[in-house]
């Protein structure tokens, strides 16, 4: 079954996930693009854009790198537009020297502790989250029960991250054990 989407882009999905400790987005506005291969300082990396609709107005495109010895970096920089499909012609019209300074800039400022900043943007996503339910209740597009009982999932979502947040303060890597 092919995940790629009329419009040229891919869902992200259980084969399709960005790596970790990289901004989270809810799974409807999730979509990811490919920008191709290119070789930098005797690697050769991937290059793909994870884009997001931010407030159901704007679209946010923020490119990753990854090469096979699993290193995966996050650009610092967005890519923003109104529609996704301007953000991935966007990023696929970056020279190559522009593609190279991000990546540059993104792989020294790279964070040594992976899990707690996905807990983090994983809490801060929750929050956005929250947000957007109160702001569909307050305008009618969501009935009371209903936002009361995703508020109350979210909510111990939330409890859960700030939990798992100790377990990891400190350690550097990607998972709990340090």
């Amino acid at each position: 079954m092919s995940r790629n989407t009329p419009d040229g882009l891919r869902r992200s999905g259980a084969t399709g996930q960005p790596p970790e400790g990289g901004p989270e987005v809810p799974g409807d506005f999730d979509r990811q693009g490919f920008i191709g291969y290119f070789n930098a300082e005797g690697f050769q990396w991937r290059v793909m854009i994870r884009l997001r609709l931010d407030d159901e107005t704007w679209w946010r495109g923020r490119l990753w790198f990854s090469e096979r010895g699993g290193t995966e970096v996050w650009d610092k920089e967005e890519i923003v537009s109104s529609s996704a499909e301007d953000v991935l012609s966007r990023a696929r019209a970056l020279p190559h020297e522009e593609i190279l300074r991000r990546l540059k800039l993104s792989f020294d400022e790279r964070r040594r502790y992976f899990a707690l900043r996905a807990l983090l943007d994983d809490l801060l996503e929750k929050g956005r989250q929250l947000n957007r339910i109160a702001v569909r209740v307050a305008s009618g597009e969501m009935g009371g029960a209903r936002a009361a009982h995703e508020l109350d999932r979210i909510q111990q979502d939330m409890r859960t991250v700030v939990e798992g947040l100790r377990d990891v303060a400190g350690k550097e890597g990607r998972g709990r054990g340090g």
